[in-house]
């Protein structure tokens, strides 16, 4: 038996009632680096980790009080230099003729197991976290099917309304300019009639139908302008908006206006529709300007970063865009109308020149670029007109 134990490929160990090393095959000394006969009469605990000797007092001995046998327990040994050494474990209680008994365990090495069960729980969780993907991936395929769904339909909705502006563009086109031709014709066949043959009414009568004939006609050709805006769009390019401001301002300078312009930055834009727009912006600042007063425009711009998603709940990236402040200290209005002034024909001083498009259509060059455009005002203290632009498109 014992020449059985020397050849065996895994470690024998034998205890006795007290738990103390009686017998090591060389295998099991040769595992755990101890010269041969160094451990005999030691405490078992001497190669066991200390968890491992926790395990051993409250799990291996009651298993063996209940059935004399314990198969394929996982413990970790300790060489003498300090290595641990996971093993399997079998153990079974024996009685010799004269009562005493013996614990024998049998030690098989399993460094491998150890890997193999880490791979195994490295894959678990690997297919674990694919199907949590595959979860998530079925979520969003399905929320980008309904939002698919909801950008088709205002998309439909979108081409109905521009055919709609289209055949609205045509009637200003046509439809109302014929009959207000009419109108001229005759106001200017009237008036080469001699006035001293007209009464005092009727001819402040015929000075009202030929204001308000060049009125309606300013008003449908802006219109006109308005609602075919988006038909005609040329390529986007660079545009330096230091330079464009100093373009746009050379239209608009007099001795009664002072422009101040700070460096502006430069961004990707259509520089047709940009010198339109800060045209508006800047004929609001002179034409609103307070009497007896020194009118003064500052024009100044910064780069920072915003998300690009207005609109979009939950959606964010962020860009660089163009802040841009135009303000001046002019008649100013009642804060109370800062968004109601981007209105078609909006005015609030109904006397004032114009037909309240011009800040509709800044409104609508902004929004084509991706941008913002907001106003602030307080009576009798000027206006702040804040722009943000994408520096690209």
């Amino acid at each position: 038996m014992q020449d059985i134990a020397m050849l065996m490929p895994g470690g024998l160990v034998r205890l006795n009632g007290e738990n103390e090393i009686v017998y090591l095959n060389p295998f099991a000394e040769q595992l755990l680096g101890y010269a041969p006969g160094v451990l005999i009469g030691q405490r078992v605990e001497v190669m066991l980790t200390r968890a491992s000797r926790i395990y051993f007092q409250t799990n291996l001995y009651p298993i063996i009080a209940l059935g004399k046998l314990a198969n394929e327990l996982y413990l970790t040994l300790q060489s003498q230099s300090g290595v641990r050494i996971p093993v399997l474990l079998n153990a079974v209680r024996q009685e010799d003729a004269s009562g005493e008994g013996f614990l024998y365990l049998c030690l098989i090495p399993v460094y491998q197991r150890r890997q193999y069960e880490q791979e195994l729980l490295a894959s678990k969780q690997a297919a674990e976290q694919a199907l949590l993907r595959n979860d998530e991936l079925m979520v969003l395929q399905q929320q980008l099917e309904l939002h698919q769904a909801e950008l088709d339909r205002q998309v439909t909705n979108l081409k109905q309304r521009n055919d709609e502006l289209k055949q609205f563009g045509r009637i200003i086109a046509h439809d109302l300019q014929e009959p207000l031709r009419k109108i001229n014709l005759l106001a200017s066949v009237l008036e080469q009639e001699p006035m001293n043959q007209w009464t005092k009414l009727g001819q402040r009568g015929l000075k009202g139908i030929v204001r308000a004939s060049t009125r309606l006609r300013q008003l449908i050709h802006d219109l006109q302008l308005y609602f075919t805006f988006d038909s005609i769009r040329s390529a986007d390019e660079s545009v330096d908006l230091t330079d464009l401001i100093a373009q746009t301002i050379a239209n608009y300078s007099s001795p009664g206006i002072r422009f101040d312009v700070s460096s502006l930055p430069t961004i990707v834009g259509n520089r047709g529709e940009l010198l339109n727009l800060f045209g508006h912006l800047l004929n609001n600042a002179v034409k609103f300007r307070r009497l007896n007063v020194s009118s003064v425009v500052a024009i100044s711009g910064s780069v920072v970063s915003q998300n690009r998603y207005q609109t979009t709940p939950d959606k964010y990236q962020y860009i660089n865009y163009a802040r841009i402040v135009v303000s001046d200290n002019g008649i100013g209005f009642n804060n109370q109308y800062r968004e109601e002034i981007f209105g078609i024909l909006k005015k609030l001083d109904p006397h004032s020149p114009g037909i309240g498009l011009g800040l509709s259509l800044a409104k609508k060059i902004v929004e084509r670029h991706q941008g913002v455009i907001r106003a602030e005002s307080k009576p009798g203290q000027g206006t702040t007109i804040t722009l943000l632009l994408p520096l690209t498109t």
